[in-house]
């Protein structure tokens, strides 16, 4: 390769060549030259270019050159003489939509060119993302439109708070209680009516022969009216807890048989009715153990045995034990045997993760 001698080296002036590529194609030798309108950026100084070919607008901001520059080298075929040109890189781009700003242009410019030049598959899969864009500004009136119809009665999120609270699980609980008798309060739990109603229909039933064989032996003590009623009660959330799904959702089922009053009270708290579907969550689950171990405590002088309890519900200590803390009651240690006593002042549950089994 002969040597040659650099005559000229031109660097950048105010205005200076320029390397074009364009985006979507080359320059071929049917080329033709066309006029370009130059504009600077007073901010930055960097350079656009804006031209038209072929009925299509382009347009190109310089690129950075951080790493080195650009040069080219030009022979004078004439005289020989060979200058050294310092120039910039640009790439031109097909400006499809003269109105949109520079993300959507970019966009729209992509669809059109795979419109025109991309393959069938590419193709679909541009006009199926077009499908999917949404006009942000509609939705949002739509959506407007629809929040100002809504009710209070519409939006109850009650029920989703509750659940959602420790609440949820047990009676009405006083963690403020001054004395033991009055952390829950019986009247609460059921009215007047409803214990008397309760407690005529269970009346002359042979309920105590079905009840659990830990209860059975609480049965065997005299209780009033009440705690009748609450006995039944627990050995009915008792047998839900242990139930399967696919009985429970059977259009024969019956929570307590000895009393359609308590049967209705059961179906209706501890149980969910979508769509005229009987449902239970892991929540109503839990919910249906928690109140039997209140209502145990209440008939039993406020504890029982807590590892028979276990044993008897085929239940780990772990399970049954965050749902004894929930109540409020403590497990104490009394010779060989673990007890669950409510007294004050109350256990408090620890922190756990909402909407989760516990």
């Amino acid at each position: 390769m002969p040597e040659i001698q650099i005559d000229e080296v031109c660097p950048k002036e105010e205005v200076y060549p320029m390397i074009v590529n364009f985006q979507n194609g080359y320059a071929t030798e049917q080329f033709k030259t066309n006029d370009c309108t130059l504009f600077q950026d007073q901010n930055t100084g960097k350079k656009t270019i804006v031209t038209e070919l072929c009925d299509m607008l382009y347009t190109g901001e310089e690129e950075e050159a951080d790493l080195g520059r650009t040069l080219i080298l030009a022979r004078n075929k004439t005289t020989g003489k060979v200058r050294l040109i310092e120039v910039e890189n640009i790439e031109l781009k097909p400006v499809l939509k003269s109105n949109l700003d520079t993300t959507e242009l970019n966009e729209t410019s992509y669809l059109e060119l795979s419109r025109k030049f991309g393959s069938k598959k590419h193709k679909q899969i541009m006009e199926h993302r077009e499908k999917l864009k949404v006009n942000v500004q509609t939705v949002t009136e739509q959506m407007q439109n629809v929040t100002d119809t809504l009710t209070e009665d519409q939006l109850d999120l009650s029920a989703y708070n509750s659940v959602n609270s420790d609440e949820f699980y047990i009676p009405t609980i006083n963690r403020d209680a001054k004395k033991v008798e009055d952390v829950y309060d019986v009247d609460a739990i059921l009215t007047a009516d409803e214990y008397e109603k309760i407690y005529s229909e269970i009346e002359g039933t042979d309920y105590i022969k079905q009840l659990n064989p830990f209860l059975k032996s609480i049965a065997t003590k005299t209780l009033s009216q009440t705690h009748t009623v609450l006995l039944v009660y627990a050995d009915t959330l008792l047998k839900l807890y242990s139930t399967l799904m696919k009985d429970i959702s059977k259009k024969t089922f019956t929570a307590c048989p000895y009393s359609g009053t308590l049967n209705n009270i059961v179906m209706k708290n501890f149980l969910s009715n979508v769509n005229g579907k009987r449902g239970r969550s892991l929540q109503f689950k839990d919910k249906s153990l928690c109140y039997s171990l209140v209502f145990i405590l209440l008939i039993n002088g406020y504890k029982f045995n807590f590892d028979e309890l276990c044993q008897q519900l085929k239940l780990t200590l772990r399970t049954v034990s965050s749902k004894v803390a929930l109540t409020g009651a403590t497990l104490v240690t009394v010779g060989t045997k673990k007890v669950a006593q409510l007294k004050l002042p109350l256990s408090r549950p620890a922190l756990r993760r909402r909407s989760t089994k516990f």
